[in-house]
């Protein structure tokens, strides 16, 4: 509780409960409140508290209003290739009335750790995400694209592909995505066959 100057009693939340009220997460109350979005006070521990009116404010207004936007490129190499793309699905974004968050990996498609492709899924059911950009459906994933916009869409996010056709690299990057699953598996194939034959041997 906070007392402003006219003795009125303010109720304050801590970013946790904020959040949990908003369908958020309390890193999206950080965003916002560094964007002005919300509005917040600090204890003397300089830790962040959200005034009751303004959870009461956001709950009552449409607050789908950010687009996930996702690039992605199999290696270094083609890094620019990843910027290019980057640049262009901003554009996109920029042009419509939701605020972008970016989210961009170097990996192969049939790897699913990907580290801020992780990230994305977590922000997927927040109340405030309105839908997911990608360029083409291969830098989301090489199969299971279907089930990644069906689980979007129970969550009331929609998916957005700019291009349907594929990519211009597809080929070359299912290539080198297969070379590397081969590569991985007979590592860890031999691996196993080393391991044995030491065991045998001792």
């Amino acid at each position: 509780m906070l007392k402003n100057s006219k003795n009125i009693t303010t109720t304050l939340l801590r970013l946790s409960e904020a959040a949990k009220r908003l369908g958020v997460t309390t890193q999206t109350l950080r965003d916002w409140d560094n964007s002005g979005k919300i509005k917040t006070v600090r204890t003397t521990g300089n830790q962040r508290r959200v005034l009751l009116s303004e959870v009461e404010r956001l709950s009552g207004s449409a607050i789908r209003n950010t687009v996930l936007v996702y690039a992605r490129c199999s290696t270094h190499k083609q890094s620019d290739n990843l910027e290019r793309q980057v640049g262009r699905l901003l554009e996109y974004a920029n042009s419509t009335s939701m605020s972008p968050e970016l989210y961009k990996d170097i990996g192969s498609g049939l790897n699913e750790n990907r580290k801020r492709f992780k990230k994305l899924l977590k922000r997927i059911p927040d109340k405030d995400i309105a839908c997911v950009l990608v360029e083409y459906k291969d830098r989301l994933s090489r199969y299971g694209f279907d089930t990644f916009k069906s689980y979007c869409e129970s969550l009331g996010v929609s998916v957005i592909v700019m291009n349907e056709d594929d990519s211009k690299e597809f080929e070359q990057e299912f290539s080198e995505d297969i070379v590397a699953l081969v590569t991985s598996y007979s590592a860890r194939l031999y691996g196993r066959r080393g391991g044995r034959s030491r065991a045998k041997k001792s």
